[in-house]
């Protein structure tokens, strides 16, 4: 039982961890953006930067990574 619950946390932190990578540096990422504007705390950041390859490159791996162990551990 403790096992499941530690693997749903992994794999919440790395699908986290991939949002955070996939997102320009200086914006929130898009599932905190409306948490953000209910706390009063507008977003802001540089909307037309690109991401670069290896961010997206690391935040596929990662997502990958999370379907493994929602796959095999849960």
């Amino acid at each position: 039982m403790i096992a499941k619950a530690i693997a749903v946390f992994a794999v919440v932190a790395l699908l986290g961890a991939a949002a955070a990578f996939a997102t320009p540096r200086g914006r929130l990422p898009l599932a905190l953006r409306g948490l953000s504007r209910v706390l009063g705390r507008p977003d802001v950041g540089k909307s037309g930067e690109p991401v670069p390859a290896w961010r997206k490159t690391v935040s596929f791996l990662l997502v990958l990574l999370a379907v493994a162990v929602a796959v095999f551990l849960i």
